[in-house]
């Protein structure tokens, strides 16, 4: 990237400090800056201090607020905000959590992806810029 051209900023959102670690570097290494939230109740509160990400990946199995609940409170934080009419940050979730009911909820909450873990490096990075770009 050029000085002049801004890192795509992404969220994420998950309790297991080793997989929110090696994900960051991955994304960083690809031109990302990356925040992360070990649960939704810290999602909440960066977005609540006016943090816009270009793209939120979220676990789905966390304490203190799971992805799920999280995802509808960012919706309705949204909402109260007057933000609504914008278009809705790309959600990507990132599970081991296997179940075609969370999956059916998950899709009524603006979720953009769904990449089950353990995925390859590759596949993270591929859903990413077929969302938001290099």
């Amino acid at each position: 990237m050029t000085k002049n051209e801004s890192h795509k900023e992404i969220l994420l959102v998950d309790d297991d400090p080793d997989y929110s670690e090696l994900t960051r570097t991955r994304l960083e290494a690809s031109g990302y800056r990356v925040s992360c939230a070990s649960n939704g109740r810290e999602a909440l509160e960066l977005l609540e201090r006016e943090y816009q990400p270009n793209l939120i990946i979220m676990d789905i199995e966390m304490p203190d607020r799971n992805g799920l609940t999280t995802l509808i409170n960012i919706n309705v934080q949204r909402g109260r905000r007057g933000e609504a009419a914008m278009p809705p940050i790309p959600v990507i979730v990132a599970t081991g959590l296997q179940s075609e009911k969370v999956r059916e909820v998950m899709m009524t909450q603006n979720v953009n992806g769904y990449l089950k873990k353990p995925y390859e490096s590759e596949e993270l990075i591929r859903a990413v810029k077929e969302l938001i770009g290099p």
